[in-house]
């Protein structure tokens, strides 16, 4: 490539490889080494600009490639300057009733919800500049964007990922230059009320939200500020996942589809009013800048507006846009505004979509129909990002999208115009809502049709970032071997590998679905907060869940810790679920994951009397027809060359605290064990060891969460653990205790906690045990 002809791309290139030098740098601590390397490249820089360049077209795209890569090197390390600063807010972590002098900032892309933005000057006196706080409040949403404010709260670090697959809060924020969250504000005092032209923006914002929710019915106005608008404080998690099943989630998010869809409507009407083109577009380009600040300017609406508008204004100005430069201008400008989103899902996506569809479809459009070709270019696009960074894929976004988005693309502007409209005279077009209400409803029952053929996607384990990058390298370079050459020597030379490289992508992508096991006994203490769930990998590839953790809203807390853990190990099915009992620290999950996973046979202690929970795994089992089997002492079973011994509860003496009644078990794995007790309390663990010679055990699990009533001295000398896996969390009732973490101290008996570890791996190979911890 001429570097005359496309010289954004090279640029664009440049920016980018700079940003990521510095960010893995960063990431391994290198950062003496990345102080080196910015000097060279400074040294550089001048070098050039005095000795080589000699004002050509050629010397001055080589000047600004070398510019921009220095460029994206600073920008990148900027962000951890600012983390690292003596005057950032990130040293002022874990404070009690902190006093705070702060500037308040509203997110026009979240007016909803009740987050908010705290930049603090001044915090315990002291003069801080970088950072800002996250927090929660509706006290707050009285005052105006601007507005400086005095308050105390509590301070702390965002909380970093505990298991393999789960999301990095803490690095999400801090890209976002959020270093703290607070809580508990109290005495917030007004010191300055500001007039800003943000504030402007927020209240038509908020009368375009309050419109949207008396024109439509709750769930639909949920999904029409989330489509329109980029609200989705009250989208529900049944929108949620039928969309995501049905793969279809990226109409969610404002994007290309939605710009694109405006952009064409705008210009068609503007073009009529305006006699001059250029008038149109200079109009069109200021409700594009407004309609991006108010959803936030995400980065693939960025992308989306930038791409149309060069392209319009390029016609304009007798240029023909060459698509790769333009696209690469929209790069640059998007890694200037925020260098940490090349690193992101959203830009990568944005991107490898619309390289997709303009290099890939054209090629396929000679075997397929031009929809499904389309669609199947968007598909063989997302399929490898989607399974490095969701660990699912559904296959019927193919179909899905074939009708999907055409009737987005027609409803859409009907939606936006109503809602503008309804601003200037609400009840002269109030009527009008009845027609989006209709076809929502119409929208909704197809995607529910659709999961007839497709009850969950598919589960893929998180490949290798080597096999994604070879992956795009190979997809990208099929345009290029498939093109026309009407030399015939040139063109034979590209037969075979014209053969070659598809067969290569074939593999890859079937490669994404298949997950070998390790022949060893893998067992998994995985970080669910205050509760158990455990995974167990058998050397035959079985799996066993012991205990689900809880609940959290709308199941968000299993999905985010064990449902995001099996999909990154890439699990589809769960051969066996124990439930030791059925407290809701450890079974609370239970409903949601049959939603997510396939469970093929239940395992539960016998009970005195039903919960709630009973209620619903009895209507799940009938429902799936599941094998149920009651567990109790003196029972045992194998899988695989793993024993596992059942030693407790005892059927005729079944207790009234449900904690007495867990699911006690030795599981043996040649020499090998490991002893899981539930919630069992000490009176209970004594009439285990009275009842069986224990030999000594490799890992305990231990009881109750750490619990002052359990792991007795008596238990804990017969047993003569080697390490005391606790699975713990945040929680009010002072687990782990101070006088258990004692007694452990006390007999040399090594421990591992979740919530200051992670999950913990502990793989077996029948007479070692390698311990794994996630921090």
């Amino acid at each position: 490539m001429k570097i005359t002809r496309r010289p954004a791309f090279l640029i664009a290139i440049s920016l980018a490889v700079g940003i990521i030098t510095s960010y893995f740098m960063i990431k391994n601590k290198y950062f003496l080494s990345l102080k080196i390397i910015l000097i060279i490249e400074l040294i550089y820089f001048l070098f050039y600009l005095f000795f080589i360049f000699d004002n050509s077209k050629k010397s001055i795209y080589i000047l600004l490639i070398i510019l921009f890569f220095i460029l994206g090197s600073f920008l990148s390390a900027n962000l951890e300057y600012q983390y690292q600063h003596k005057l950032s807010i990130n040293k002022f972590s874990n404070l009690s009733s902190a006093q705070i002098v702060a500037e308040l900032v509203f997110d026009l892309g979240d007016l909803e919800s009740d987050k908010l933005y705290l930049k603090p000057y001044l915090i315990n006196g002291q003069k801080v500049r970088y950072g800002k706080i996250l927090v929660h409040s509706q006290l707050l949403k009285a005052y105006n964007n601007g507005d400086l404010i005095s308050l105390e709260l509590d301070t702390a670090l965002p909380p970093s990922p505990l298991n393999p697959g789960g999301f990095n809060y803490l690095q999400y924020l801090k890209n976002k230059k959020i270093f703290l969250q607070g809580w508990n504000l109290k005495n917030i005092n007004l010191i300055q009320r500001k007039n800003q032209i943000k504030n402007i923006l927020i209240q038509f914002k908020l009368s375009m939200l309050n419109n949207i929710n008396n024109l439509f019915s709750k769930n639909n106005a949920a999904f029409i500020k989330s489509i329109l608008l980029g609200e989705k404080e009250y989208l529900s998690y049944q929108q949620e996942n039928l969309l995501r099943t049905v793969g279809a989630s990226h109409i969610l998010a404002i994007s290309g589809l939605h710009m694109g869809i405006i952009i064409l409507c705008f210009s068609s009407i503007l073009f009529k009013i305006f006699s001059k083109r250029i008038n149109a577009l200079y109009l069109l380009s200021l409700f594009s800048l407004i309609y991006i600040i108010l959803v936030g300017t995400s980065v693939s609406i960025v992308r989306a507006a930038l791409l149309a508008l060069l392209f319009l204004f390029s016609s304009e100005f007798n240029r023909e846009g060459d698509f790769l430069n333009i696209i690469s201008v929209t790069l640059i400008i998007n890694l200037i505004l925020d260098p940490s989103a090349l690193f992101t899902v959203s830009l990568q996506l944005s991107y490898l979509l619309v390289l997709a569809l303009f290099y890939i479809t054209p090629l396929l459009s000679q075997l397929l129909t031009p929809v499904l070709a389309v669609s199947f270019s968007a598909q063989l696009a997302s399929i490898a990002v989607t399974a490095y960074y969701f660990n699912e894929y559904a296959y019927l976004a193919l179909i899905t999208n074939l009708w999907l988005i055409p009737y987005i693309a027609i409803l859409l502007p009907f939606i936006f115009g109503l809602t503008i409209l309804s601003l200037i005279s609400y009840s002269f077009f109030e009527p009008l809502a009845f027609i989006v209400e209709t076809g929502l409803n119409f929208l909704f029952k197809g995607l529910e049709l659709m999961t007839v053929f497709q009850e969950r996607p598919l589960v893929i384990a998180k490949p290798g970032l080597f096999l994604i990058v070879i992956y795009y390298l190979l997809l990208f370079s099929l345009p290029y071997l498939f093109q026309k050459r009407y030399i015939y020597i040139r063109a034979r030379k590209y037969l075979i590998w014209q053969k070659i490289i598809p067969i290569i992508l074939i593999i890859i992508i079937i490669s994404f679905f298949i997950n070998p096991s390790s022949n060893k006994l893998e067992v998994n203490f995985i970080a669910v907060g205050q509760g158990d769930g455990i995974l167990i990998n058998f050397p035959n590839g079985e799996v066993m869940l012991v205990d689900t953790g809880p609940p959290g809203n709308d199941g968000r807390s299993i999905e985010y810790n064990i449902i995001s853990f099996l999909n990154n190990q890439g699990i589809k099915n769960i051969d066996y679920l124990m439930l030791s009992h059925f407290d809701a620290d450890h079974a609370g999950g239970m409903p949601h994951l049959f939603k997510r996973k396939k469970v093929k046979r239940v395992l539960i202690p016998p009970f005195k009397e039903k919960t709630e929970l009973h209620n619903t795994l009895e209507a799940e089992i009938k429902k799936k027809k599941i094998s149920l089997n009651f567990l109790n002492s003196k029972m045992m079973f194998k899988i695989a060359d793993c024993k596992i011994d059942i030693l407790n509860p005892e059927l005729n003496n079944l207790k009234e605290d449900r904690n007495e009644n867990s699911i006690v078990f030795l599981l043996t794995h040649q020499n090998n064990s490991f002893l899981f007790t539930g919630d069992l309390s000490k009176e209970g663990e004594n009439k285990i060891i009275q009842k069986y010679k224990l030999a000594d055990v490799d890992v305990l699990k231990a009881g109750h969460h750490g619990s002052k009533n359990s792991s007795g001295s008596e238990f804990l000398d017969q047993i003569n653990p080697k390490i005391v896996i606790i699975s713990v969390g945040r929680n009010n009732f002072g687990h782990p205790a101070a006088e258990v973490i004692a007694k452990y101290n006390e007999k040399s008996i090594n421990y591992l906690r979740t919530d200051q570890r992670g999950m913990i791996k502990c793989i077996s190979d029948g007479d070692n045990i390698l311990i794994n911890t996630f921090k």
